[in-house]
């Protein structure tokens, strides 16, 4: 059951988008890019009475800046078992600091009274109430092993909508340490991490019905 609720807080990386839908009918343009530098990590922390996922991922484009963080602390009882939890996350495009060392060597964020939301659980994951919140927090990223560059291009369509992916950049694994919401994340505690630079595109067109 614990490991079966860490997908709760598990979030991949959140791009800014910029997107706008053309006027000419009948068809539809979609455009979501993203030209930056980004940080991500997700740390897992438990005891016997609970657990504790955290994530946080950070990016600064032309697009934008933007920072998510995710915390859910899970209960358990004596036989651990589920027994309710709280969600706290946050997602903001300012308040925060973020600096990335090139090439990927580094990098680090920090936030105080960042306006957050809680939310309460059950025992069965219905969800109680939410309430606005703030939570501080700062992490540190140390890139691990190599730098990792790549290249992709690829193209879908069917039934009158066709989409067009390109992705260039360059990723490298990579320690993070913090503190968020007041608890203190170590090295060990860090599930997956890394740092990257990258330059993608999606672009999706509809004709027609399909629309």
């Amino acid at each position: 059951m614990r490991r079966a609720l860490i997908g709760l807080a598990v979030t991949t990386f959140t791009v800014l988008a910029l997107a706008g839908p053309a006027s000419a009918a009948p068809g539809q343009v979609t455009q979501f890019r993203f030209h930056g530098t980004f940080a991500d990590a997700f740390w897992f922390t438990s005891s016997a009475t609970s657990f504790t996922d955290t994530t946080v991922s950070v990016s600064t484009s032309k697009q934008g800046s933007e920072l998510f963080v995710d915390q859910f602390t899970g209960n358990l009882d004596v036989n651990g078992n589920f027994t309710g939890g709280t969600d706290t996350f946050a997602d903001v495009t300012s308040g925060f600091s973020f600096a990335i060392h090139q090439p990927l060597a580094s990098a680090s964020t920090s936030a105080s009274g960042l306006p957050a939301t809680a939310c309460t659980f059950d025992a069965n994951l219905n969800l109680i109430g939410c309430s606005p919140t703030t939570i501080d927090l700062t992490a540190t990223w140390t890139g691990q092993g190599p730098i990792v560059r790549g290249v992709t291009n690829s193209r879908f369509k069917i039934d009158g909508i066709s989409e067009t992916d390109h992705f260039n950049g360059t990723l490298r694994t990579a320690t993070a340490t913090g503190t968020v919401a007041g608890l203190t994340l170590n090295e060990s505690e860090s599930q997956a991490s890394d740092l990257g630079v990258t330059n993608s595109a999606v672009i999706s067109r509809c004709i027609g019905l399909s629309c």
